[in-house]
């Protein structure tokens, strides 16, 4: 009999005891405060646009939506689909490049001014190309 007493007032001890305790520590207690842990915003970081929106081989397709897009490379032929965000291409050719053409004839393209006269054009143009101010013949 003496163990069964034993075994209750053990138990008894072991498990009522810290409930005891803590519920006059509730009572006598202030209201605590309530930690919250708020996580920290991750920053983004921004994905430039691919290679290819600015390559003259590129053919971009775009729809309505925000994903909308099927961009195919066209420099060999088949043409190949893109399915990935490009950072380096060795056929990379900027659409705004100027071709050889372009270069070659530069210094021979003459465009007229448009605030000009006919009747001035040689004069204009003479100042421009820095030979001064030559007589035109229609003056």
């Amino acid at each position: 009999m003496f163990i069964v007493i034993a075994v209750i007032a053990y138990w008894v001890i072991r498990f009522g005891v810290p409930h005891v305790r803590a519920w006059i520590a509730a009572r006598k207690a202030e209201p605590a405060m309530v930690a919250l842990r708020i996580p920290a915003p991750k920053r983004s970081v921004p994905v430039p646009d691919p290679l290819c929106y600015e390559c003259v081989y590129a053919h971009i397709v775009r729809g309505f939506g925000a994903g909308e897009e099927l961009i195919a490379c066209g420099y060999v032929f088949p043409m190949r689909e893109v399915c990935y965000r490009v950072r380096e291409c060795s056929d990379y050719r900027p659409k705004r490049e100027r071709n050889r053409v372009e270069i070659a004839s530069e210094g021979a393209v003459c465009i007229l001014p448009l605030d000009e006269m006919a009747a001035d054009f040689h004069a204009v143009a003479a100042t421009r190309n820095g030979k001064g101010g030559v007589k035109s013949s229609y003056d």
